[in-house]
């Protein structure tokens, strides 16, 4: 496994290292109690991201790929691919609004007492559909002082919505981290494409989506290899970059295999 800092050591030493096309990351998350509920490989090159669930014992076998303006959701269990673009966006928007207007129209049909009934049994899912009336929180990055990351150190941030801290980062310096720049980078094209999408989305969905976690990624300096999340001011999960190696990558890791077909996710709806 590679340390932080070995590049730094590396270098002050005047020994030439080799330059590597992509980075291969592993990423494993525990829960409160210390129990490992996830672990996710990451491989990143010419701006290109595939992430694929290692610890799933669900026994789906998934790879998701970010590749210029698609994503990409392969099951390999059926052999099949999902393209997540653009038109695929506008037209879950438009399905999204009419099912809205067709909700709304039952629900004025309905006496004041079943509606009243209605309302409260699919609350939940009329605020995801309809958005809800309260106002997103203000979203902001406070620097926390310095943390350490295997043999080296992180600079600690602190996420807030409001008044409420919702996650704590810390983040390495790029240049002390094997092919951060190289997936830096593929992060970034990843959250303009996001944000674009959630330009396309209807209220709430299109809220939610460009509230990601990648829109905070430019106000934060280096790269996440550690993150905590709290929920009502508990921990909730931490995630740890556990091990990362700079290797030039087959470009098929980012292309849908051979024989594979691709699915309309909308078919029958």
């Amino acid at each position: 496994m590679k340390k932080l800092g070995i590049t730094s050591i590396v270098c002050s030493l005047g020994i030439a290292m080799p330059l590597f096309a992509g980075v291969e990351m592993k990423l494993d998350t525990t829960d409160a109690t210390g129990a490992v509920t996830e672990s996710v490989k990451l491989y990143a090159q010419s701006g290109k991201i595939r992430m694929e669930d290692v610890g799933d014992t669900s026994g789906q076998d998934m790879s998701m790929i970010f590749v210029a303006k698609e994503f990409i959701v392969v099951d390999h269990g059926n052999k099949s691919y999902i393209v997540m673009d653009e038109a695929m966006v506008q037209e879950m928007g438009v399905k999204v609004n009419a099912a809205m207007e067709q909700m709304r129209a039952q629900l004025a049909d309905m006496p004041p007492e079943q509606r009243a009934m209605v309302e409260q049994m699919m609350q939940g899912q009329m605020e995801g559909m309809m958005g809800s009336e309260e106002e997103a929180l203000p979203t902001r990055v406070e620097e926390m002082g310095s943390g350490s990351w295997q043999s080296g150190p992180c600079t600690e941030y602190a996420i807030f919505e409001g008044e409420q801290k919702t996650q704590q980062i810390c983040a390495a310096p790029l240049g002390e981290v094997e092919g951060a720049d190289e997936a830096m980078a593929a992060f970034k094209n990843m959250a303009k494409f996001i944000n674009s999408l959630a330009e396309s989305m209807p209220g709430a969905l299109g809220e939610s989506m460009a509230e990601n976690p990648m829109g905070l990624i430019d106000q934060i300096d280096g790269f996440p290899v550690r993150t905590v999340d709290y929920v009502d001011g508990q921990v909730s999960s931490e995630t740890i970059l556990s091990t990362v190696e700079g290797r030039d990558l087959d470009p098929a890791l980012f292309d849908v295999p051979d024989g594979y077909t691709q699915q309309d996710p909308f078919a029958g709806k």
